[in-house]
């Protein structure tokens, strides 16, 4: 469960956010002057973020080795087929 805190609050409780983060799992989003600004969590979740972003950016990178010289229109093309393919396999039944 998330909860909210004011930076001058975070700033009080520091210590205990940490702890409560740490030990119980618990999320913090600490906002500025009313709007959301940053957030403190358990590190597996942010050690988990980073490693699906790495994956994420080495998948990009390897669709992209894997069509350099092809043209726009053959990857629109491939690109349309595998939209239908998934939505014919999200289909219930």
């Amino acid at each position: 469960m998330s909860r909210s805190v004011t930076v001058e609050n975070a700033r009080k409780r520091l210590g205990d956010l940490v702890d409560g983060a740490r030990l119980r799992g618990d999320h913090y989003v600490i906002s500025k002057k009313g709007k959301p600004a940053a957030a403190i969590v358990p590190i597996e979740i942010l050690e988990r973020h980073e490693a699906s972003k790495k994956a994420l950016l080495a998948i990009i990178e390897d669709v992209h080795e894997r069509n350099k010289g092809k043209k726009a229109e053959e990857i629109e093309r491939l690109i349309d087929q595998a939209v239908r393919w998934a939505r014919r396999r999200a289909r219930p039944g």
